[in-house]
């Protein structure tokens, strides 16, 4: 089952390496590797809540990131209602994803799940939480350890423009990743 998921992530990958949506790796590595620099990082406070590992447990988390490397991802995709993965594009980006992922060394990430405010808040929660895990797995299953992903809900909470239209919707559901400090 693993490798049909691989083979299926490696397909997608290399059918759509030349998609603009799609985040190409090298840049995603970039921003995501440590480097020494004169400056310090931006420090942030990240609080949101946590689905451990079993998917059962949920847990109030405050996580330090660095703001400076956030990558907001709009281009993966779930089915309606749920955090079942869905497009070629999502497999594509998992894919840079992954292999920026690795090329960062140790780093440690948080995946953050943020929706719209269509639907009720705590349902909207959850939702957000699950997806975040869909991507964790799925990241996982592309060789990051997964003891290297944070996985943190907000729900509608924190949207990244106001939601006055179905435009405006679709930009707040979004996946984002910060490197951890």
């Amino acid at each position: 089952m693993k490798s049909s998921i691989l083979l299926l992530f490696l397909i997608a990958g290399s059918l759509l390496a030349a998609d603009p949506a799609v985040v190409p790796a090298a840049d995603l590595a970039k921003k995501w590797k440590r480097t020494k620099s004169l400056t310090a990082p931006v420090e942030k406070l990240r609080k949101g809540l946590s689905v451990e590992v079993d998917g059962r447990a949920t847990a109030a988390l405050e996580v330090k990131v660095d703001a400076d490397t956030a990558c907001s991802f709009q281009n993966i995709q779930f089915k309606l209602d749920s955090a079942v993965l869905d497009g070629a594009a999502t497999f594509a980006q998992l894919t840079e994803i992954a292999t920026a992922m690795k090329a960062a060394g140790t780093e440690h990430f948080v995946i953050e799940g943020h929706t719209c405010d269509r639907g009720e808040d705590g349902h909207n929660l959850s939702l957000s939480q699950q997806r975040a895990l869909a991507v964790r797995e799925a990241l996982a299953g592309l060789g990051v350890p997964a003891q290297r992903l944070v996985v943190l809900g907000f729900g509608e909470s924190e949207p990244a423009v106001a939601n006055i239209d179905e435009a405006a919707r679709q930009v707040n559901r979004r996946v984002q990743i910060f490197r951890k400090l």
